[in-house]
């Protein structure tokens, strides 16, 4: 899914738009025990009800591509009877009409799912008449020849409010609130099936989670089975920091640097109103690497396998994960310089008495701890002396 894809499918889960019609799932205690079951009819929800469980599935289809969510497909064993798209395809077909189904679909998440503390498992089933759209982008909400019927799961963590003083508004004063047990946001999640050129794939679903370092990968093999499981935006980018680094070898000086950095960010730039995230093949990391000076020995048939090995046999690289940053960092363990990306070029590098240093020309807007200083009057201070 791509991000337009993704917004298309988030304004089904907003408030007055909802395409939900049923929501199920169990409340999961400190012991991994299931304290009560839940099955709601959406629609008979208060309002004030009905948005906050809104806000819970939206939650689960917002983030960046390769940091919150990401696409995964089923492996093709996992189509078969017992697999774990056969699973998830046919829970979606019963409509949630069949509670053994959806207890035993929330059991195998509790059995693989290692989170502490109490959690709330929820499953939103929905129904979208997918618009068609002009040639002018306009949606013709009357005329569909599809539906896309899909399912959200989210994996609430459930917390103590604390106690304390709270406005009664029938006695007009101040009591104690004792401590109560409140959803938060979701942890994880994902939406199945994938919508894929605005239409079902049913071999495919976008995962959720919050935060990119703690994937759960225990759950991610439990509801898909991927062998191949997408690299987060963290691990893309080490991936080819060591790339550029081993590839460019004794030439990887600050100006290869730099050309490689604003070689993908121009790339980025050029591609920002395509909805579709920016790849960077393994042929395309060539190029790049190649305009910036790396040696033709060093991009020969190892630095393939490499590729394949580190990124995955034909997969690439997200090139968001790795450039489009609005400030460029250069530190070390003494010190630490942020420059906007688009005033890269009033970095210079300059050899001095042997030393190789880095050049940052003084003008009148900056300042040392809050106290502006002033380039010093060359020409002035030469005529002084004379």
């Amino acid at each position: 899914m791509d991000k337009k894809a993704i917004a298309e499918i988030r304004k089904t889960l907003s408030k007055d738009k909802c395409r939900i019609d049923k929501i199920t799932g169990c409340f999961v205690g400190d012991d991994g025990k299931v304290i009560t079951d839940l099955r709601e009819t959406f629609n008979a929800l208060q309002d004030e009800d009905l948005e906050k469980y809104c806000e819970l599935f939206k939650k689960t289809l917002s983030g960046k591509l390769g940091k919150n969510l990401f696409n995964m497909e089923f492996p093709l064993a996992q189509e078969q009877q017992g697999g774990r798209q056969y699973e998830l395809y046919h829970l979606l077909r019963s409509d949630f009409q069949n509670p053994e189904m959806i207890r035993s679909f929330c059991q195998k998440i509790i059995d693989s799912l290692d989170m502490a503390g109490r959690y709330l498992i929820l499953l939103a089933h929905g129904a979208y008449d997918i618009p068609k759209i002009t040639s002018d982008g306009q949606n013709l909400d009357d005329a569909s020849d599809y539906v896309y019927l899909y399912m959200v799961c989210c994996i609430c963590p459930v917390t103590e409010v604390k106690e304390g003083l709270c406005y009664d508004e029938e006695t007009l004063t101040f009591v104690n609130k004792k401590s109560d047990l409140g959803v938060q946001m979701p942890v994880l999640g994902f939406l199945y099936p994938a919508f894929n050129d605005r239409m079902p794939d049913i071999h495919s679903l976008l995962y959720y989670a919050k935060k990119e370092d703690e994937r759960h990968l225990e759950l991610v093999d439990a509801i898909v089975g991927a062998d191949n499981i997408p690299k987060t935006e963290k691990d893309q980018k080490e991936v080819f920091n060591v790339m550029v680094e081993k590839t460019l070898g004794r030439g990887c000086d600050f100006d290869s640097v730099m050309n490689v950095t604003e070689t993908v960010n121009e790339m980025i730039k050029e591609n920002q109103d395509d909805p579709e995230p920016l790849e960077l093949s393994k042929n395309e990391v060539k190029r790049i690497l190649r305009e910036s000076g790396a040696p033709h020995d060093a991009l020969s048939e190892s630095f393939d396998e490499e590729f394949d090995e580190q990124v995955g046999e034909g997969s690439a690289l997200m090139a968001e994960s790795i450039g489009g940053r609005t400030v460029t960092e250069i530190k070390s363990p003494s010190i630490k310089i942020s420059v906007k990306s688009d005033m890269t070029s009033m970095l210079q590098t300059r050899i001095l008495d042997g030393h190789e240093y880095l050049v940052i020309p003084i003008q009148d807007d900056i300042e040392v701890n809050g106290i502006r200083i002033l380039p010093k009057k060359i020409g002035t201070e030469a005529g002084a002396d004379a």
